[in-house]
């Protein structure tokens, strides 16, 4: 594959050719239109690659130099995996500053899809008309938190943030076949994919074709990819069920240590469907236990009778050591500018704040 074959592009129904794709998206007034003009003009560049940013999934965020025929095997991966064919018509609502808005350029370039550019937004289906229907849309799951159903959409790939409890029951009633995808900018989008709703529901995530996987002396996953350079170290620890196949446990950064005990806030997390505001799990300092399980929860304080009602959910959802020794509710949880919950962050200004 030579990145340099790959020049024309369908846009909201335009067939576009080389300058042709950067004048059409620079005369546009909508900055997202722009962003991919942009990308265009570094993809049609004689550089045989581009420098990105990584999202810090991996260490702290950092450049590093990925070649453009190694995103058009990414690409092809993708392409194999959900049978892309000429003409089928691909949702763009995610930023092409990021590399899920970018490799979907990509994938458009190398498939010949018609991408459907909206602009990026919480909830991005709200303005395309019903009759519009869209093979293939990839989003964050926070835009599908305002969404009842999207009949008009046949399959959504998230990814960007793990999928909450209270939205992965919620996604088990929709039209469209759902997948969760496991990934990050070093690995040029994902490298795993798992069902989220249907007869095929499931925690396990399985490897694209040719992908391996491994884990380190602390179980966390090590990624081989026939188009990366070197194996990929993440700091996502998991069950690894074979070298194609794992389910995901949580952040090793994140895991409370209580009393020699290891926690997983995202295990704790997926037990608790029942909570309708955004949540999660934390450890924080404790003089016996070395680090104790806490609980935060965006909003307001419950009222004493909601709390009550809390307490025997939690009772019965998680086991004596994992239930919360307090819960904290604050009153806005700061996000990352890609839409994730800031978990230091926030426990560190709510500390600031003297709310804990």
């Amino acid at each position: 594959m030579n990145f340099r074959d790959y020049h024309t592009i369908v846009i909201n129904g335009t067939r576009l050719e080389g300058e042709g794709i950067i004048r059409y998206c620079e005369s546009s007034a909508q900055d997202y239109l722009q962003q991919v003009g942009a990308f265009v003009r570094e993809w049609l560049s004689i550089s045989p690659g581009m420098e990105m940013r990584t999202s810090g999934s991996t260490g702290s965020p950092k450049l590093f130099w990925i070649e453009k025929n190694k995103m058009l095997q990414s690409a092809a991966m993708t392409a194999r995996f959900f049978r892309f064919e000429e003409g089928q018509t691909a949702l763009l609502a995610l930023p092409v500053s990021y590399i899920a808005g970018k490799m979907m350029v990509v994938r458009a370039f190398l498939s010949g899809l018609n991408l459907i550019c909206v602009p990026p937004s919480g909830n991005p289906l709200k303005d395309i008309p019903q009759n519009v229907q869209i093979d293939f849309a990839p989003l964050l799951p926070m835009q599908l938190t305002a969404v009842d159903d999207c009949p008009q959409i046949k399959k959504i790939l998230l990814g960007g943030a793990p999928v909450e409890a209270v939205l992965e029951q919620k996604l088990q009633h929709f039209t469209p076949e759902i997948y969760h995808g496991y990934g990050m900018t070093e690995t040029l989008s994902h490298v795993a994919i798992r069902n989220i709703n249907g007869p095929n529901s499931s925690l396990t995530y399985r490897a694209l074709e040719g992908i391996t996987f491994d884990t380190d002396e602390h179980d966390c996953l090590i990624i081989n990819a026939p188009f990366l350079d070197d194996e990929v170290f993440t700091n996502d620890v998991v069950e690894l069920l074979s070298d194609t196949s794992f389910i995901w446990k949580g952040r090793a950064d994140f895991v409370i240590n209580s009393g020699g005990l290891k926690i997983f806030p995202e295990e704790l997390e997926r037990a608790l469907s029942f909570l309708t505001r955004r949540f999660f799990f934390a450890g924080m300092p404790d003089e016996r236990f070395g680090e104790r399980v806490c609980l935060f929860i965006e909003g307001e304080p419950y009222n004493p009778e909601r709390m009550i009602v809390l307490s025997d959910q939690l009772e019965r959802s998680l086991d004596k050591y994992s239930r919360p020794r307090d819960i904290y509710f604050i009153p806005s949880f700061i996000q990352t500018a890609s839409g994730k919950v800031n978990r230091r962050a926030t426990v560190e200004l709510a500390r600031y704040n003297n709310t804990i």
